[in-house]
């Protein structure tokens, strides 16, 4: 297992129980790949799995997304301080997006899972991907993350990005989803819907997912 040490530099509120983090490495060691996620251990020793948000053309300063929930975890996130000198392992995870295929590339994303997808469409774009690229994206209590982000390049057309219940989305999309590589990131009662609503559809092929775990 890598370990890096790091220094938390911003944390921001992006919604209700959601916050996010921006560590500083002290070295040029740390690198990973869109989609990946890393184990962040807090200065009291507790330690948490959270997925990477930001792409890998800035390696020293990485966006972790965080939905705060309970127990020691929430609670230690909770005390944590801009300053606060922590420790990172990883990066780990094979939520990628798979290279040597034009395929369009459609996302399914629940509440936090969208900060995996983020990071992979902004590497994408940073890297003048020529890929058709949807989000499909069922937020929390319609509190929408990284709408700044994903907003502007849904105007200028360069990605599409709608929002709403995912089975309305994978209706309203189908036939963009059939051709696709179709990748899902979220809790796993919202990665069991999209499943089910592929099959609703008979849309079929390989599903890439990322398990948040059950709900917190």
């Amino acid at each position: 297992m890598t370990q890096h040490r790091a220094v938390v530099t911003e944390i921001e509120d992006l919604a209700p129980q959601v916050v996010q983090i921006t560590v500083s490495f002290s070295d040029d060691d740390f690198s990973f790949e869109p989609g990946q996620w890393v184990n962040f251990r807090f200065p009291e020793g507790v330690s948490r799995a959270y997925t990477i948000a930001s792409a890998p053309q800035r390696p020293r300063a990485v966006q972790l997304c965080v939905r705060v929930g309970p127990g020691k975890g929430g609670i230690a996130l909770q005390r944590l301080q801009p300053g606060a000198e922590v420790t990172v392992d990883g990066p780990f995870g094979d939520f990628l997006l798979p290279g040597n295929d034009e395929r369009p590339v459609v996302f399914f994303a629940g509440d936090t899972g969208i900060a995996p997808v983020r990071s992979i469409v902004l590497h994408m774009l940073a890297t003048d991907d020529q890929r058709r690229v949807a989000v499909l994206y069922e937020p929390d209590q319609r509190h929408i993350l990284y709408a700044g982000d994903f907003d502007p390049l849904a105007r200028d057309g360069r990605i599409l990005h709608e929002s709403g219940r995912i089975e309305t989305l994978i209706a309203r999309n189908h036939r963009l989803i059939e051709g696709a590589v179709k990748m899902a990131a979220g809790f796993d009662p919202f990665l069991d819907r999209v499943r089910e609503a592929l099959r609703d559809h008979d849309i079929g092929g390989e599903l890439i997912t990322e398990s948040f775990g059950p709900l917190p």
